[in-house]
């Protein structure tokens, strides 16, 4: 039985529990389902009010005997920087170990030197598994695995088994894990209200599966996880007890006939609020498989039809259902302009009825993005790189910034300002200002600032093997030479799109003044287009408008 009282029960329920940035989405690309045998991640940060900096954190070397303090770094921060807000510590220490790797961190770990890439979910999972009294939260894990690990399946271990002797005090939750071999999906919990230090009994159930090799995998807010082969030790990885404590707690009947499902018997997850997110990602990576995958009960991951290139996975997170049932460029909720994002609140009431918009996967609050590539065939200084995109995914320019670089450009976090602070010197502010501007004609503006990512994005994209095989020429000779060349290239690049973005929004702004649409030096009217004015006329008092 659990150590623990009944006032430790009532206390652990009533006490709020903030769940990660719960919107998030992220995407697995295993080498064997991508165009140049990369492994990917990507994750958007679909919260609203959190850190949007990202930083370089440098490999460093202890003392025998130290310890690390385990900090505090909430996910929501009232729209401050990480530095500004966060980072004291909680009282909690664990023993450090001789070498931490380097890495890039966002709100979350991202990339390490040894080409060890994250992203993140939020999957909630059951209230009744929360715990307060554990040490860490994900964001604590995900840079615990940053700075200790090796390959993907190590972090895996480090989390797992820290969690498992220290605690975890989070809401359930996902990270995406690439090395340059093998993608594997990490789901952790709490331990139940009962945990306290020193007991006997696990500090967190977790579970990982790895990702088959030519497929992809998504997480979206809900375990996707689903039977367990617990003699499968190469493909599975797991604390002990999950299965007797779901029994015990009455989740799961053994004698029911019914194989125990992590996601279902666990998690107590659901297809209404995420799996449609999961579909689709899916169905744009495996179109033949469309007619066949169920909402409500999709597979953990898919075959690819069609190997899939760095642009192909950010055009998914750059998806608003376009060309489905589910469509949010046709309605009149998208207005004239046939705008598809939709503002917070997701969920709202009408006349004492519930609704929702659908649900993205871009999100407009979203704070940034990520596409990782760690690859076999380089050197890890080399081969660690991730594509990082300011604001919502669908109007962003990925920048590339790679794992070795010995800083990052000022303006992705000590001049980056925060939603508190304003600031022009911000690649963050530049991006978020066209694409919210985007907003007020999005058929015309959207497709102006798509032609400006591709000159940007796409130029990176397209010189990236130039960029690397330069690189490669200088490490043969000089591998800090080669590291500074990437620090310079990225950085200058970080900052000529800034400032490329900047000018855009000039532009935008003299362009559709006054809502006319000013080019080839005319200035035009712009009508509203007929089908949504049907609409309105249907749905409004037609005779106000006779004339």
């Amino acid at each position: 039985m659990r150590k623990g009282t009944l006032l430790a029960l009532v206390v652990a329920f009533v006490l709020v529990f903030t769940s990660g940035t719960f919107a998030c989405t992220s995407i697995l690309v295993t080498p064997g389902a991508s165009v140049d045998g990369s492994a990917s991640v990507t994750h958007t940060c679909d919260s609203g009010n959190s850190p949007f900096e990202i930083v370089k954190v440098p490999a460093m070397d202890w003392e025998p005997g130290s310890m690390v303090d385990v900090l505090n770094l909430p996910q929501y921060t009232m729209g401050n920087q990480m530095h500004e807000y966060a980072g004291n510590p909680t009282g909690n220490q664990i023993p450090q170990v001789p070498h931490t790797y380097g890495y890039i961190k966002a709100l979350f770990g991202v990339i390490n030197e040894k080409q060890v890439a994250i992203g993140e979910t939020t999957i909630s999972g059951r209230r009744e598994s929360r715990n307060a009294n554990g040490f860490f939260d994900i964001t604590n894990l995900s840079i615990l695995a940053m700075e200790r690990a090796a390959t993907a399946r190590e972090a895996v271990k480090v989390m797992g088994e820290l969690a498992e002797k220290y605690g975890y005090k989070d809401g359930g939750e996902e990270l995406s894990i690439a090395d340059p071999y093998e993608c594997w999906v990490f789901e952790i919990v709490g331990p139940g209200p009962l945990w306290d230090q020193g007991s006997d009994e696990p500090g967190a159930f977790w579970v990982a599966q790895r990702v088959p090799d030519g497929h992809v995998s998504a997480s979206a807010n809900n375990a996707v996880i689903r039977e367990i082969d617990w003699d499968d030790h190469e493909n599975f990885m797991y604390s002990p007890g999950i299965l007797e404590y779901a029994i015990e707690q009455g989740w799961y009947d053994p004698n029911s006939g019914e194989e125990f499902s992590w996601r279902k018997h666990f998690c107590a997850a659901n297809s209404v609020t995420s799996y449609r997110r999961v579909w689709r990602v899916f169905t744009l990576a495996a179109p033949s498989l469309a007619d066949t995958l169920d909402e409500a009960d999709l597979p953990f991951s898919v075959p690819v039809d069609k190997k899939m290139s760095i642009n192909d996975i950010n055009a998914i997170q750059r998806d608003h259902y376009e060309g489905t049932e589910f469509d949010g460029t046709h309605s009149l909720t998208a207005g004239p302009w046939n705008n598809p994002r939709r503002y917070r609140g997701l969920n709202f009431s009408v006349d004492g009825e519930r609704y929702s918009w659908q649900r993205m996967i871009a999100q407009v609050q979203c704070e940034y993005s990520i596409c990782t590539q760690s690859r076999a065939w380089l050197p890890d200084e080399i081969g660690a790189v991730v594509w990082y995109g300011a604001a919502n995914p669908d109007l962003t320019c990925y920048v590339p910034l790679y794992a070795s670089m010995t800083e990052l450009s000022p303006a992705l976090n000590t001049e980056a300002g925060s939603h508190q602070k304003f600031t022009r010197t911000s690649y963050w502010w530049a991006i978020c200002a066209v694409s919210t501007y985007a907003d007020l004609k999005w058929s015309y503006m959207s497709k102006d600032v798509q032609e400006w990512i591709d000159k940007y994005e796409g130029h990176a994209i397209r010189t990236q093997p130039a960029i690397e095989a330069a690189a490669l020429k200088l490490y043969e000779t000089d591998p800090e030479l080669a590291i500074e060349f990437l620090t310079n290239y990225c950085n200058r690049n970080v900052e000529t799109v800034r400032d490329a973005w900047w000018e855009l929004l000039d532009y935008l702004i003299w362009k559709y003044n006054m809502g006319f649409v000013t080019e080839n030096g005319r200035v035009n009217s712009v009508s509203y287009p007929e089908e949504w004015l049907r609409r309105v006329i249907e749905l409004d008092e037609p005779d106000h408008y006779k004339m």
